[in-house]
């Protein structure tokens, strides 16, 4: 009979039992657990001492007992007997700076950004080291999400999904366990980030809210949003991917096209922030799935405003759309179509129920669950991101099918398993099976 707590924790799953074999193989240890475990009073202090917590999680920070890290009696800080994790970054979100031959990428598994040479590529199976790993407790990060680049004053943007409730900005140079330069809070569950060089903003789409949240650069602490999209005759349904074009006046949205049963309050209201609770909960309206689409707004948009245009329908092949990029001068759209592990490219114009120009899909290209994708428009290419097998890809601009990708650029060696981890918020054990599930 198993007698064991099975939790999430971030993105691992820790097993807390009454017994240990001490053999770390038989127990079947995936990730090694430190012998001695950071207690949780020292991680309150180093939190408090890098800035890192909210004054008003500091405000209500439990009070222990005296005592109580060397108590013998079960409970305490118990070490787990077995730890379900990935020791390898995951790679989630690119970003390419032309001029100076970087690439940029967000890592939600070990809350980090990493930076690579453009043309860094793995001849085998090896992985690649990074020029910087922004990580650790200081920088605040945690499950972040898109990442992108202020390439006039080489600032990195990233925003923290589901947890974090914020936005991040770092010096290109940062590495290591260093503070962000600047800190917004934004809506609960912010996941991409798009800067318009040409109107001095920022767009953050929000998932559950459904709504897209514009910013002025510079943008920090609790300031508001300039405007904000949100509302039924918008059409967002778990909006994830956006580009701010300030070039064309337009603001690009993907969509998986989940409603949830509340609706969101329509117009222009300041959105739920971090820490702050909304004053009458939204009516439950009864909750839809929507065909996944890519929609596009005036840049100029605010309040409860329908598209101007909309990709949608069973042509589209659009899947769990994740990430989306806007190539202004072939007039494209690329997203990363994570549901059939492919990048789908559409003209800039398109609308309606319309089939991809291009498909970069199948066994030679290696895309595997891609989050990310990025044109490099001076080098003619396309990066991709994959989720799923610690891998990135770049092909040429115009690659179509099955076809090989120019390089892979690996952050683990080749075949190393992934766990799939998407930030679980809960756990459970299936005794008939012998099994834990874990949805994400």
């Amino acid at each position: 009979m198993r007698r064991v707590i099975i939790a999430t924790a971030g993105l691992m799953l820790l097993s807390i039992g009454s017994f240990s074999t001490g053999d770390s193989a038989r127990e079947g240890m995936i990730c090694p657990v430190p012998s001695s475990s950071m207690s949780e009073a020292r991680l309150l202090a180093l939190e408090r001492e890098n800035g890192c917590l909210d004054e008003m999680e500091a405000d209500d920070a439990p009070s222990w007992p005296p005592g109580w890290d060397k108590a013998t009696i079960a409970g305490g800080d118990v070490p787990p007997v077995r730890v379900v994790s990935d020791p390898y970054p995951t790679l989630h979100s690119v970003v390419v700076d032309t001029e100076r031959d970087k690439v940029f990428m967000s890592d939600p598994n070990r809350h980090a950004l990493w930076s690579y040479d453009r043309l860094s590529a793995s001849k085998g199976r090896e992985m690649i080291e990074p020029l910087t790993g922004i990580r650790g407790p200081s920088t605040g990060m945690m499950f972040i999400a898109a990442v992108t680049l202020d390439r006039a004053k080489q600032e990195i943007y990233t925003v923290d999904n589901d947890i974090g409730d914020r936005m991040m900005v770092f010096p290109y140079d940062a590495d290591g366990n260093v503070k962000p330069k600047r800190v917004l809070d934004v809506p609960h569950q912010a996941w991409g980030i798009s800067i318009s060089e040409e109107r001095n903003e920022f767009a953050i789409s929000v998932e559950s809210p459904r709504e897209i949240v514009i910013y002025p650069k510079g943008a920090e602490g609790r300031a508001q949003p300039l405007r904000t999209i949100r509302g039924p005759k918008t059409g967002l349904g778990d909006p994830h991917g956006v580009f701010l074009d300030g070039q064309n006046n337009e603001i690009v949205v993907a969509n998986h096209g989940n409603q949830g049963g509340r609706q969101p309050p329509p117009g222009d209201a300041p959105p739920r922030q971090r820490g702050v609770r909304a004053a009458e909960p939204p009516p439950i309206v009864g909750g839809r799935f929507d065909e996944p689409s890519i929609s596009v707004y005036n840049a100029d948009a605010k309040g409860d405003v329908a598209p101007i245009r909309k990709i949608q329908g069973a042509k589209t092949g659009l899947n769990w759309p994740m990430a989306i990029d806007v190539d202004r001068n072939r007039n494209e759209i690329a997203v990363a179509n994570n549901g059939d592990s492919s990048i789908r490219i559409f003209r800039r114009t398109d609308t309606g129920d319309v089939a991809p120009v291009r498909i970069i899909k199948g066994p030679r290209t290696g895309i595997a669950g891609p989050m990310g994708v990025a044109y490099d428009s001076k080098n003619s290419e396309i990066w991709v991101a994959n989720y799923g097998d610690h891998t990135a890809q770049v092909f040429p601009i115009t690659a179509n099918g099955n076809v090989a990708p120019k390089r892979t650029l690996r952050n683990a060696p080749g075949g190393s398993p992934t766990v799939g981890f998407g930030n679980p918020g809960a756990v459970a054990y299936d005794s008939k099976r012998d099994e834990i599930l874990v949805p994400n």
